[in-house]
C-alpha cells in the first residue's frame, strides 16, 4: 500500500511554476525527509498534499484517496504541523486548549470536547513529553515546548500520516532526539507515515526510508544510503558540498545548506 502517490503534479502560484512535474511513489508506513535550498516549494509540497493548494496539473492521492476530488476526507487522516503558525501570546490560551484545536475544528465551533477528546489530547501531550503541562497556558512556555506541543495537536486526531515544516526550529539537540525517537515509533509501532521538511537532514538520516531532494523538481528520490551523493547534492544546492561516509549513513557537512 502506497501511502503517498504523487504523478506529475505542477503548482503554479502568481504566475510563478513552484513545484514542475513532481512524480514519485512513498510506501506506508515510512519516514520521508525532504531536503532542498530556500524557495524550492518544500513548503508547497506538503500544502499541495493537503490540497491546501491546487495543482495547475498532475494527481495527488493519499493513503489511495484523490486530493482534488476529496480533499476534506485528506484532511481527517493527515495531522500538519506548520513551519510558523501564530497563536496569540497575549490571549491566556492554555495548552490543553491548543492540543484540542484540531479535534474541536472537526466537530464545529460551539463543540464541546467529549471525554474522548480530551483522552486523545492528553496520550498526544503524554508522546512529547508534556502531559505536566496540560493547565499551563502555552505562553510561559519554551520555544521548543511550544514546538512539542504543535505536534502533540497534529497528534491528537490520531493521523494515519503526519506532515511537519522544519519541526526543529526553536528545540535544543535534547529535544530533537526525543522528536526523532518519537516520530521512528509512531512508524514503527502505529504505522504512521511521517512526512517532513528539516533544515538539517543529518540527525534524520538513519531514521528516515526515502529522502527527497527537492528544488521545484525532483533531484533524487530514494534511500538515504543512495540519493545522499555528492553530484545529487551539488545539482540540489548549486554548489559543491561535502559527504562524510560512515558504515552506515552519510553526513552532509556543510551546516549553511538550507534545507
Amino acid at each position: 500500500m502506497y501511502s503517498l502517490e504523487i504523478e506529475n503534479a505542477t503548482v503554479v502560484l502568481d504566475g510563478k511554476e513552484i513545484l514542475s512535474n513532481i512524480s514519485f511513489k512513498l510506501e506506508h508506513p515510512s519516514i520521508l525527509t525532504v531536503i532542498g535550498p530556500n524557495g524550492a516549494g518544500k513548503t508547497t509540497l506538503l500544502r499541495a498534499i493537503l490540497g491546501l493548494v491546487e495543482l495547475k496539473e498532475g494527481n495527488i492521492k493519499v493513503l489511495g484517496i484523490n486530493v482534488k476530488k476529496e480533499k476534506e476526507k485528506v484532511r481527517k487522516v493527515v495531522g500538519y504541523v506548520p513551519q510558523r503558525e501564530h497563536i496569540s501570546m497575549t490571549m491566556p490560551i492554555r495548552v490543553k486548549d491548543v492540543v484540542l484545536m484540531a479535534r474541536m475544528s472537526r466537530k464545529g465551533v460551539l463543540s464541546i470536547p467529549s471525554k474522548k477528546d480530551i483522552k486523545a489530547a492528553k496520550e498526544a501531550l503524554k508522546l512529547v513529553g508534556l502531559e505536566d503541562l496540560w493547565n499551563e497556558r502555552f505562553s510561559t512556555l519554551s520555544g521548543g515546548q511550544q514546538q512539542r506541543v504543535m505536534v502533540a495537536r497534529a497528534l491528537a486526531v490520531e493521523p494515519q500520516m503526519l506532515l511537519l515544516d522544519e519541526p526543529f526550529s526553536a528545540t535544543d539537540i535534547p529535544t530533537q532526539r526525543n522528536l526523532i525517537n518519537l516520530l521512528y515509533n509512531l512508524r514503527m509501532q502505529r504505522n504512521v507515515t511521517i512526512i517532513l521538511v528539516a533544515h538539517n537532514v543529518n540527525p534524520l538520516l538513519e531514521c528516515s526510508d526515502k529522502v527527497l531532494l527537492l528544488n521545484r523538481r525532483v533531484i533524487g528520490f530514494g534511500t538515504p544510503a543512495d540519493i545522499m551523493r555528492e553530484d545529487l547534492l551539488r545539482e540540489l544546492y548549486g554548489t559543491k558540498v561535502t559527504l562524510v561516509k560512515t558504515e552506515k549513513v552519510c553526513y552532509l557537512l556543510e551546516s549553511d545548506r538550507h534545507a
